[in-house]
């Protein structure tokens, strides 16, 4: 089998495809073989840079390889990106090729991509809730927000109430009153719905170290289940600071790049969960290094997913088969809503958890409207 064919759909900024209250940027990746079996990938947020790079040096690297040796192209590239950086683009659309590659995979062999990655470890898998809600903002209808999520059987939420303040001083400082404001709807949820409901904090990498203290320490006596990437990456000692400061759980980070980068944020004993983003950090055979690494170091591992359909289900093989995972990141407005315009399978969480995915490879396949669409754009680099 070789691969003869990659494949990027992109969609128009303004397209109703992605309909959100924030647009995505988003790449569907298509590897197209001699063998007639097309694995499905994906990346964003920066769809002209990622297709640049799928397109260009990875295309020169991949074309009439076999798409089922997925180690081996993997450090190929690897090797080949690190001449210059590996963290940018290029390794977003190393993250797309890896999660088609292993789609191809698992349909080539008739099974779904977790039985190749050693087999299911649960029944099913536990979600939370990101609350990018069309029907109820966190900052004005928290207690809403919460009440509709446990109808849904969803017991988890994630919000990020101190965002905009840290763009009122590059996140230097943090007032008493901005700290209670950002501390309301926290206090709203608990009030209403005592315990029932397990919140965690987003902080998105905004904060200096001292503003960042005086955040956990403001959100640490309604015991929150995580806070999530309070400073911006780069100085690991410095989350080791952090992490002496409190005792609240520490969630890092999406942002981290490949197993080396987690290695060292493990090695500071700062981190409660791992969080890596299979979009971002390299892939399906990232994802799984990452959380055999926060196994070895008894940690937990909670992948972030806020992208679109084929970043969700390779999530959900992942959770599927790792024995420490803790949860999994889901968006409601997301499988219940724009991911239906491109997928053919959404995997939707229901009472609260999502359902082990049955069909071979990835378990879905891209709308093949899609490819003749007004509002996208195909670009194709073959053999």
């Amino acid at each position: 089998m070789e691969i003869t064919v990659l494949e990027t759909v992109q969609f128009e900024s303004e397209s109703d495809l992605t309909n959100t209250e924030r647009d995505i940027d988003l790449t569907i990746l298509r590897v197209h073989t001699d063998a007639g079996v097309v694995g499905l990938g994906e990346t964003f947020p920066q769809a002209e840079m990622e297709a640049g790079a799928i397109h260009g040096p990875i295309a020169d690297q991949v074309l009439g390889r076999d798409p089922r040796d997925i180690e081996a192209i993997r450090d190929d590239l690897q090797t080949y990106f690190n001449y210059y950086g590996h963290a940018g683009a290029e390794s977003r659309a190393m993250s797309a090729l890896d999660i088609a590659l292993w789609d191809i995979k698992g349909k080539a062999a008739g099974e779904p991509i977790y039985q190749l990655l050693g087999g299911k470890s649960r029944t099913e898998i536990p979600a939370y809730n990101t609350c990018y809600d069309q029907e109820f903002d966190f900052r004005e209808e928290p207690v809403a927000l919460a009440e509709s999520l446990l109808e849904q059987g969803i017991t988890s939420m994630k919000i990020w109430p101190f965002d905009e303040f840290a763009t009122e001083t590059r996140g230097q400082r943090i007032t008493a009153e901005q700290l209670e404001a950002g501390v309301a709807p926290i206090q709203q949820i608990r009030d209403a719905v005592g315990n029932k409901m397990d919140i965690a904090i987003e902080l998105h990498g905004l904060w200096a170290l001292t503003p960042g203290k005086r955040i956990v320490d403001a959100v640490s006596q309604y015991n929150p289940v995580w806070v999530e990437d309070v400073v911006r990456k780069g100085n690991f000692e410095v989350y080791e600071r952090l992490a002496a400061s409190t005792d609240c759980p520490l969630c890092i980070s999406e942002r981290l790049i490949g197993r080396y980068e987690f290695e060292q944020a493990l090695q500071t004993n700062a981190v409660d969960i791992v969080m890596p983003d299979l979009c971002w950090t390299g892939g399906i055979s990232e994802g799984r290094a990452i959380a055999s690494m926060a196994e070895a170091h008894h940690l937990p591992v909670a992948p972030h997913n806020s992208g679109g359909p084929v970043l969700h289900a390779a999530n959900a093989h992942l959770s599927a088969t790792v024995p420490n995972l803790y949860v999994m990141e889901t968006i409601r407005d997301r499988y219940d809503g724009w991911h239906q315009n491109l997928v053919t399978e959404t995997m939707p969480v229901r009472k609260g958890s999502l359902a082990i995915p049955d069909r071979p490879g990835l378990g879905m396949k891209l709308d093949s409207s899609l490819l003749n669409h007004s509002e996208t754009t195909v670009r194709r680099t073959s053999t």
